[in-house]
């Protein structure tokens, strides 16, 4: 049970906190590092897409890495989080 507190601590220390006037709950620690995950995945698939992107305006949409002209690469058809992750992360309410 130690081992479980200790962790927690350690989440509590990374995950933002509105406010430091009280220490989170255990759910309260699970739901932000579950929303901050969430977050973080969306920016950097945003990235992710903005470079792919990019990259095809450059090449044109018939590049080489292409296996066949008009394929789609991964990032256009499945997002980011899916592949990362294996699920699609849904929405999750922030703790008030």
């Amino acid at each position: 049970m130690q081992g479980l507190n200790t962790a927690f601590d350690r989440l509590r220390r990374v995950v933002p906190q509105w406010g430091q006037d009280k220490k989170l709950s255990k759910y309260e620690t699970l739901q932000m590092a579950l929303s901050y995950i969430v977050a973080l995945t969306r920016i950097l698939a945003e990235a992710e897409r903005d470079w792919v992107g990019l990259r095809c305006e450059q090449r044109g949409r018939d590049h080489p890495y292409l296996p066949f002209p008009g394929a789609r690469l991964q990032a256009e058809s499945e997002p980011y989080g899916q592949r990362l992750f294996g699920f699609q992360p849904e929405p999750f309410p922030m703790a008030s």
